[in-house]
């Protein structure tokens, strides 16, 4: 993975220079790097080194073979990661938040899913929202964008969130964080038996284009 300590500006689909970032970054941190930065003190990657050991806000685009991958947002023990499709739109968002039970680890409590009406559209047709907490229990919220719609789900059971758990990561290594491949409790998602339920999803988290398959 390549790493880039720039922000992705997803209205636009295009990364935020350096500056603007640190720029922005001084003003949430309270700090004054940005004259360092454009004397050639400092790098953007020194900066967010410093704001990562401090525990303060930086942020990083990551990409797999030169396609924009995930974009982080960190800060004091909390991430946010946008993951981005091929046509640069974010479908995936995962919160992390410090767990209460684990002291060295964060807890991915929210996901956001956003489906799309092409592959070359910004209009959503649906997006879901996942929410986990420690103590097991999981539901999720459906916002139907094409009908009009918010459907609630959830269990009255509670269910292993082992899976949900990393740890914080050391600076320039995300890969914990951001992968794909986990296990999720979404078998909450209950079966489509009629045009009011849910699309159809299968008991595990799939790519996302699993609804075209």
């Amino acid at each position: 993975m390549e790493l880039k300590y720039q922000n992705y500006w997803a209205s636009v689909k295009k990364l935020q220079s350096e500056i603007q970032l640190i720029g922005r970054l001084d003003i949430s941190n309270k700090t004054k790097y940005k004259k360092k930065y454009e004397s050639g003190a400092m790098t953007a990657k020194d900066i967010a080194r410093i704001n990562h050991k401090q525990g303060l806000h930086y942020e990083l685009t990551m990409f797999n073979e030169e396609a924009l991958f995930c974009y982080l947002v960190l800060k004091g023990g909390h991430v946010k990661a946008d993951f981005l499709d091929d046509a640069n739109r974010i479908y995936l968002t995962y919160f992390f938040s410090p767990s209460k039970i684990h002291t060295d680890k964060i807890f991915l409590d929210e996901i956001w899913y956003y489906s799309f009406s092409s592959e070359s559209s910004d209009n959503e047709d649906y997006r879901l929202h996942f929410v986990f907490d420690e103590t097991g229990q999981v539901s999720y919220r459906k916002y139907d964008e094409k009908n009009e719609k918010i459907q609630d789900y959830e269990r009255n059971k509670l269910f292993v969130i082992d899976g949900l758990y990393e740890k914080y990561p050391e600076f320039d290594q995300y890969e914990g964080i951001t992968k794909l491949d986990r296990d999720f409790p979404v078998d909450i998602i209950p079966p489509n038996t009629n045009p009011d339920n849910t699309t159809d999803l299968p008991n595990r988290w799939l790519p996302h284009d699993w609804d075209k398959k």
